[in-house]
């Protein structure tokens, strides 16, 4: 076995990496209460070891995947193993599965992404993260460390969040009203140049959205018109934008993950924003006591109100930890 394939088994340069039903009971102890009192721990479980299970048995293992991620990274310098995830003690009574990350592929904001632990880890652990990132990391140069946590954001002092996860259970969804003349039909893949317009005028009117607001591919439109998982908007009969979600599991629940919510800026500003995820869901060929979720970038507020007003919660999200 050569040493970079010693380093993969150990899971980066780190220890013995631990079993995956210890990383998902600790995981699934940590959701928001909501979603353990509406989603039954089988189905948590098998969100969770999904999600999970990418990064213990491909980020911190693979080096194929490692070698990829290495050859989009700026050159630092350092082997392919040091971009392995690696699972590093972080207290007396708990490790983490750590990894480098760059946020958006962005060259200049390298941080250390933290993806699972043996317990459930809160503010008492930040000046320990802020340890491990510093110590572990080092060659990298981490501008900070990025976590996901249900404990609310005003419990971390001097940190912020990068994206929320709000989740709506699809019957309540479809309950509430929308206005009238506001409507859905499936997608024609026809209508992909004027949903990317949409963005283009978008991102020219304010590049800041570059990093978090991306559209999607045509091809992608193509396997979700196949799936029934896309749908235009329309009011009163006239193209107004596009809706689109996609069966995946996030944050220990398996559902419709919102992949579209885009309104043509024509008919903003009149409230339909707000009832996007109502079409939505009254669209999505589901059952009603199956949920609706998506994660929002903190930055984008207006999408954020609009989805709390639409009836989504907040359960939870990514807490940002500046070094």
């Amino acid at each position: 076995m050569t040493d970079d394939q010693q380093t993969a088994a150990a899971g980066g340069s780190g220890s013995r990496l631990p079993d995956l039903t210890t990383l998902v009971t600790s995981a699934d102890q940590g959701l928001h209460p909501w979603i353990r009192q509406r989603v039954r721990q089988a189905e948590r479980a098998a969100a969770l070891a999904a999600e999970i299970g990418f990064w213990l048995n491909t980020a911190a293992q693979d080096l194929d995947h490692a070698r990829g991620f290495a050859a989009h990274a700026p050159s630092i310098g350092q082997p392919v193993s040091a971009y392995l995830d690696r699972w590093l003690p972080l207290s007396p009574d708990a490790s983490v599965l750590a990894g480098p990350r760059y946020l958006g592929r962005d060259p200049e904001l390298p941080f250390v992404g933290i993806t699972a632990a043996d317990r459930v880890l809160g503010p008492a652990d930040k000046e320990s993260l802020i340890g491990l990132a510093r110590t572990q990391f080092a060659p990298f140069q981490p501008k900070f460390v990025l976590l996901s946590s249900s404990t609310p954001l005003s419990a971390w002092s001097g940190c912020r969040s990068e994206k929320r996860l709000l989740v709506g259970e699809i019957g309540e969804l479809r309950s509430r009203p929308v206005t009238p003349g506001l409507d859905t039909r499936p997608h024609h893949v026809d209508g992909y140049p004027g949903y990317r317009a949409i963005y283009e005028r978008d991102q020219a009117a304010d590049r800041v959205r570059r990093r978090w607001a991306q559209p999607e591919d045509r091809e992608d439109f193509v396997r979700l018109a196949e799936a029934g998982m896309i749908f235009d908007v329309l009011v009163d009969g006239e193209w107004a934008g596009v809706v689109a979600a996609e069966i995946e599991s996030k944050g220990g629940i398996h559902g419709a993950v919102v992949q579209e919510l885009t309104l043509d800026q024509r008919f903003r500003g009149r409230g339909y924003g707000n009832q996007l995820s109502l079409l939505l869901a009254r669209a999505l060929p589901l059952d009603d006591d199956q949920l609706l979720l998506g994660t929002i970038h903190t930055d984008n507020v207006t999408a954020y109100r609009s989805a709390l007003r639409a009836g989504r919660i907040d359960v939870g999200g990514e807490i940002l930890i500046p070094l």
